[in-house]
């Protein structure tokens, strides 16, 4: 059993470098490299795969390399290549990876699970009425990934901002904006991994160090204040961990995922997204080079999980997914 762990450069910042290209730093081949040691001290055959611009090249790295399974944490071009090839793949199918944020909100209403409301806007100049949304609104990239985009300015408390910071989003981005009611509360990420017996680790609190909202800057260079376990009375955590249950489940989310929620009044948990590629690294090793936190990684530490227990697992649930089930077999 070989694994390849996929990498591509720019995957993570290639809309944020659309805004600030002299102020994004790419750690696109250091996550590979976190996952790619990961697996090795979890005893697999793993070997680093780098994404080429021409799919038949990256299909015959793969071939030569005789990978059986590809970790991917990078995008949704790569999964339409791994389906287009059936090459079995750690992580959501395309089924989800391909909806975007409205569609998921969409769906996750339909069960009956909260979740602001919200216009899409694709242009300034033709902006829906938002007279039915109570103020202060929050605009974000419809797919929007690493909080590309996002500064101070998206929270918008009066009807006359809304044109510039649309214009942000579908000029510079080249994205419709998602506008949607900016829910006053606690920020809340959950994370899951498994697929046919999902494992909720522990909660994780984001807060904001002289900012009102988790911006690009904020969130890359590792200024949030992370609080991991969340505080928070049992029978709250029980409601978010549930709720956060349920929206992995009606998503069909695959392996692992991350749930962006606000804890509301009243205590309510308002889902905001889910993650296919939740940033998974954890603390580096003592001599490897640094590389940025991801908020899984602080989940997978407070479970008292080691980054290749942590990574481990993911990659075995896409192997039971497959019906690999001898792991013996797959280790040797």
């Amino acid at each position: 059993m070989k694994v390849g762990v996929f990498w591509r450069k720019f995957r993570n910042v290639e809309l944020q470098r659309r805004l600030t290209p002299d102020k994004v730093y790419d750690d696109a081949y250091d996550e590979a490299y976190h996952h790619y040691e990961a697996l090795k001290e979890a005893g697999f055959d793993a070997v680093l795969i780098e994404w080429k611009d021409d799919p038949i090249k990256t299909y015959e790295v793969i071939q030569k390399e005789e990978v059986d399974i590809i970790f991917n944490a990078s995008s949704l071009k790569e999964i339409e290549f791994l389906e287009l090839f059936n090459i079995p793949y750690v992580g959501s199918g395309i089924d989800l990876a391909a909806t975007d944020k409205r569609m998921r909100k969409d769906i996750v209403a339909a069960h009956g699970l909260p979740t602001p409301k919200y216009v899409v806007a694709y242009s300034a100049n033709e902006i829906p009425s938002v007279d039915h949304l109570r103020f202060p609104l929050f605009v974000k990239p419809i797919m929007g990934r690493g909080s590309a985009g996002i500064d101070e300015e998206n929270i918008v408390y009066d009807k006359s901002r809304l044109p510039k910071v649309v214009s942000k989003i579908t000029e510079k981005i080249g994205q419709p904006a998602l506008i949607e009611e900016f829910i006053e509360g606690r920020e809340v990420t959950v994370g899951i991994i498994g697929y046919r017996n999902p494992i909720v680790l522990p909660l994780l609190e984001i807060g904001y160090n002289n900012v009102k909202t988790n911006t690009y800057e904020h969130k890359m260079f590792d200024n949030e204040i992370i609080k991991c376990p969340m505080e928070v009375p049992e029978e709250i955590e029980k409601r978010i961990k549930d709720t956060a249950l349920r929206i992995f489940k009606v998503l069909n989310a695959r392996d692992y995922a991350r749930i962006d929620m606000i804890l509301g009044k009243g205590n309510v948990p308002y889902f905001l997204e889910l993650n296919t590629y939740a940033g998974l690294t954890t603390a580096v090793e003592r001599g490897e080079k640094h590389v940025h936190h991801g908020y899984m990684g602080y989940m997978a530490k407070a479970a008292g999980m080691t980054r290749k227990e942590f990574i481990g697992k993911i990659l075995e649930s896409a192997l039971e997914r497959y019906g690999f089930e001898d792991k013996e077999l797959l280790l040797a």
